[in-house]
C-alpha cells in the first residue's frame, strides 16, 4: 500500500482518533514490509520451483488467527468492506408476509354431497335469512337446500346491510369450486335486499367474461326475479345495440327514466353503452359483481373498470374536492347516496391473490372467502389444536396460489401416444359406453380435426359427436348445446371457449384432449363436471412428457397427482382399420376445404367497392356494377361445380382405397 492510499484513507475517517490511527499506520507498515520480503524471496526465471512448499503448521495457524481478527474489524471500517464475504454468510428465510384479509380467509367447505350417517342439510322453510318470496323461486328452480358457499356469503351480505346508512361495507372476494353455487351466493341477497326499493334505477351491474356465461347468469336472475318487480336486462353482442337502448332507458317531458333494476352484461358492451346510450346512468349503482374475476382482470384491453369508475365517482369527487360542502347530516347522507362507490363483490374458481391485479380493483378493506387445501374436518382439528396451544396455525395463508376442486370429483390420466391420441379416445368412448361427455382441445383446429375423425370412426355406431368452437356462430353454438343438454349428441369436441364457467347438467366425463397450458385453463375445463353435488370423472389424455410436466403443475398449486386409467382390451384390426380410413378423409377434407379458401380469396379480390354515397350512379358505374354482379355469379358456380368435382374425386380415392385393401385382406388369408 503507498503512501497515497494511505493518506485517502486517514482522510475518510470521521472520527480521528489518533492512538488508533497509529496502531492501523503501524500494522500497514507491517504488513507491506512482509510483502516486500516475500516478493525478495521469489525464484527468479532460473531458478527451479519446487514442486512441494512445505509450510510449519504453527505459522499456518497464526495467519488463520490474523485473518480472523481482521474480518471483523474491517467491517468497523468506515468507507472499506471485504469483497465476497456476504456468500459465506447464510441468508435468512424470507417468510411470505400476507395482508390480513388474505392470511384469515373465512373458510368454506367443498364438499356437497353429504354420505350415509352424515346429517341432512337445513330445507329451505327453516331458514330464517331468507325471504318468502325467495323460497318459493328456489323451489320452482328445484333447489331444496343451500349449499356450503352459500350458507357463508349469503347471511354476511344480508347482515352487513342490516348496518347504519353511512357505513361502508367491505367488498368480498370468493373462491370456491367450480360447481359449488357461487351464482346463487350473489345472485339471492341482491334480489332480496332490492325487491323493497321504490324508484326503478339501475342498482345491481354483474359483469362477465363471454356472452354465454351472461346468458346463463341472467336466466338465474330472472328466475328469481319472478315474485318481484324488479326489472333485469341483459347486453349482449348477440342482440342488436340499438334494442338494447330501447329496453334500458325511456325518455317522457325531457327527463330519462331507467327501465333497468339489474344488468347483466360483458365489459365491451357495457362500455358501449356509457358512451353512447343518452341517459344511461349508473349513478345509483349498488352492487358490482364481477364473476370469473380472474378473467375480467386479464381483459385490460377494455379498460371497462376506468370507464365505469370515471361515470359513477363524479359526485363523489366533487364532494371530497370540498365543492359540495355537506352543512348537515341529512345532506351528507342525500350527497353520499348518488355517486357512491359501489359494494364490489368478485367471484371465481381461480381467483387470483396477485397484489397488483387486485390493486386495479381498488378494493376497500377486502374480505376473502375461501375453499381450504385438504378436508375440511383436518382444517378444524388444526384450528382446535391451535386454539389449545398444541400446535402452531399452520393454514393461515396456505390457500395462496393454490386452488381446489369439487370432493365428488375423480380425477384419472391415461398415458398414451401422440399418434395415437384420437384411437385412444374412441376405445375408452366405445369400452365404457359413454353417452355424455366433453372433450377438451387446446385450439379450434384441433377441434375440428379430432371431432371430424371420430365422427367418421362413430359414422356407423349410435353415438353422435359435435364440433363446438369459437369458429361457429353464436346462433350455431347455441342450436349444438341445447341439443346436447337434450341428449341428442353423446359427445362435444371443443375447444377452451367453453371451458370457463357454463354450465351443462348431467355431464358425466370431462376429457382434456390435449394437456391445458395453465392451472387455471385444467381447473375450469375439469370444473363442467361433478357439479351441484353429483359425481363426475376428469380424464387427462397424455404422453409421457406430458404427464410429468402435468404432475409438477399439479404439485405446485397443492394438488395430488392423479391415479391412472388405462383400457382393459387391445385395439382390435377393426378399430385400427376405421382408424386409418379416418385419417385418410380428413387428409382429402383438409386438402377440399384449403382449395375453397384459396378460390374465396380470388372471389373477393374481383369485387368491386360499391360507392357508399346516395347519389346517381354515372353510365360506367352501372356498367362497372353490371360486370361485377357477373363475375360473382359466375364465380360462385365455378366454386360449386369444383366442390362437387372434388367430392366426386374424394369417392373415387375412397374406393380404390377400400379395393386394395380387400385385395390385400384376401391374399394373406390365402396364405
Amino acid at each position: 500500500m503507498d503512501l497515497f492510499t494511505i493518506n485517502r484513507y486517514e482522510e475518510s475517517k470521521v472520527d480521528k482518533n489518533p492512538e488508533k490511527e497509529n496502531d492501523i499506520l503501524a500494522n500497514l507498515l507491517k504488513k507491506a514490509e512482509k510483502r516486500k520480503r516475500k516478493s525478495e524471496s521469489k525464484p527468479t526465471k532460473n531458478e527451479e520451483i519446487p514442486d512441494k512448499i512445505e509450510v510449519d503448521e504453527e505459522v499456518l495457524e497464526a495467519v488463520k488467527e490474523e485473518i480472523l481478527e481482521t474480518v471483523p474489524e474491517s467491517r468497523d471500517l468506515e468507507g472499506f468492506q471485504v469483497l465476497g464475504q456476504d456468500g459465506f454468510e447464510r441468508k435468512k428465510k424470507v417468510e411470505m408476509v400476507l395482508p390480513p384479509w388474505l392470511a384469515h380467509p373465512t373458510i368454506i367447505e367443498t364438499k356437497i354431497k353429504k354420505d350415509e350417517g352424515e346429517e341432512e342439510d337445513e330445507p329451505l322453510d327453516s331458514i330464517n335469512f331468507l325471504s318468502d318470496g325467495i323460497k318459493e323461486s328456489l323451489k320452482t328452480m328445484e333447489i331444496k337446500h343451500l349449499f356450503p358457499v352459500q350458507k357463508s356469503v349469503i347471511p354476511w351480505l344480508l347482515d352487513v346491510y342490516e348496518k347504519p346508512g353511512l357505513f361502508r361495507p367491505r367488498d368480498i372476494c370468493v373462491s370456491a369450486p367450480t360447481g359449488s353455487g357461487k351464482t346463487l351466493a350473489f345472485a339471492i341477497p341482491i334480489i332480496q335486499m332490492l325487491s323493497e326499493r321504490v324508484e326503478r334505477k339501475v342498482r345491481a351491474l354483474i359483469v362477465l367474461p363471454v356472452a354465454e356465461l351472461a346468458l346463463q347468469v341472467f336466466k338465474v336472475f330472472k328466475k328469481l326475479a319472478e315474485n318481484t318487480s324488479l326489472s333485469v336486462i341483459m347486453f349482449s353482442t348477440t342482440f342488436p345495440f340499438h334494442l338494447e337502448q330501447e329496453k334500458i332507458v325511456e325518455e317522457y317531458k325531457g327527463k330519462f327514466y331507467s327501465l333497468a333494476d339489474i344488468i347483466v352484461t360483458t365489459p365491451g358492451r357495457l362500455v358501449e353503452h356509457i358512451h353512447s346510450t343518452k341517459g344511461f346512468s349508473l349513478k345509483n349503482l349498488k352492487f358490482l359483481v364481477i364473476d370469473e374475476a380472474d378473467k375480467i382482470m386479464d381483459q385490460v384491453h377494455h379498460n371497462w373498470l376506468y370507464h365505469l369508475d370515471t361515470h359513477v365517482k363524479d359526485t363523489t369527487d366533487m364532494l371530497l374536492s370540498g365543492k359540495v360542502a355537506p352543512l348537515c347530516l341529512n345532506e351528507l347522507k342525500k350527497n353520499l347516496q348518488v355517486g357512491k362507490p359501489p359494494h364490489k363483490l368478485l367471484f371465481s374458481a381461480t381467483l387470483s391473490q396477485d397484489p397488483e391485479k387486485l390493486q386495479n380493483l381498488r378494493l376497500f378493506q377486502p374480505k376473502l372467502f375461501t375453499s381450504v387445501i385438504g378436508s375440511f374436518e383436518e382444517y378444524l382439528a388444526n384450528l382446535e389444536k391451535a386454539a389449545n396451544g398444541e400446535s402452531k396455525d399452520e393454514t393461515t395463508g396456505e390457500f395462496v396460489g393454490k386452488y381446489t376442486t369439487p370432493a365428488e370429483l375423480t380425477e384419472k390420466y391415461c398415458l398414451t401416444e401422440v399418434r395415437y391420441k384420437p384411437l385412444t379416445l374412441f376405445s375408452l368412448i366405445e369400452e365404457n359406453k359413454w353417452t355424455k361427455f366433453l372433450v377438451f382441445t387446446n385450439s379450434a383446429d384441433s377441434a375440428h380435426r379430432l371431432s371430424f375423425v371420430l365422427q367418421s370412426m362413430f359414422a356407423k355406431s349410435s353415438t353422435t359427436i359435435a364440433e363446438l368452437s369459437a369458429t361457429l356462430k353464436p346462433k350455431t353454438r347455441t342450436e349444438i348445446l341445447t341439443d346436447f343438454s337434450k341428449g341428442k349428441i353423446s359427445g362435444l369436441i371443443c375447444s377452451d371457449a367453453l371451458a370457463r364457467g357454463i354450465d351443462i347438467p348431467d355431464v358425466d366425463i370431462v376429457v382434456s384432449y390435449d394437456p391445458a397450458r395453465h392451472i387455471t385453463t385444467y381447473i375450469h375445463r375439469i370444473g363442467r363436471t361433478a357439479r351441484a353435488g353429483r359425481l363426475g370423472t376428469a380424464i387427462a389424455l397424455v404422453t409421457e412428457s406430458e404427464h410429468k410436466q402435468m404432475n409438477k403443475i399439479l404439485n405446485d398449486v397443492g394438488k395430488n397427482f392423479l391415479g391412472e386409467m388405462t383400457l382393459s382390451g387391445e385395439v382390435d384390426d377393426t378399430q385400427a382399420k376405421r382408424y386409418s380410413s379416418a385419417l385418410d378423409k380428413l387428409r382429402m377434407h383438409l386438402e377440399d376445404q384449403q382449395r375453397v379458401k384459396t378460390m374465396q380469396k380470388q372471389l373477393l379480390k374481383t369485387k368491386i367497392p360499391a360507392k357508399k354515397s346516395q347519389e346517381p350512379m354515372s353510365l360506367m358505374e352501372k356498367l362497372q356494377v353490371d360486370v361485377q354482379d357477373k363475375m360473382v355469379v359466375s364465380t360462385e358456380k365455378e366454386l360449386n361445380e369444383n366442390e362437387a368435382q372434388l367430392s366426386k374425386t374424394a369417392k373415387k380415392k375412397l374406393g380404390l382405397i377400400e379395393k386394395k385393401r380387400k385385395r390385400k385382406a384376401k391374399g394373406e388369408q390365402k396364405e
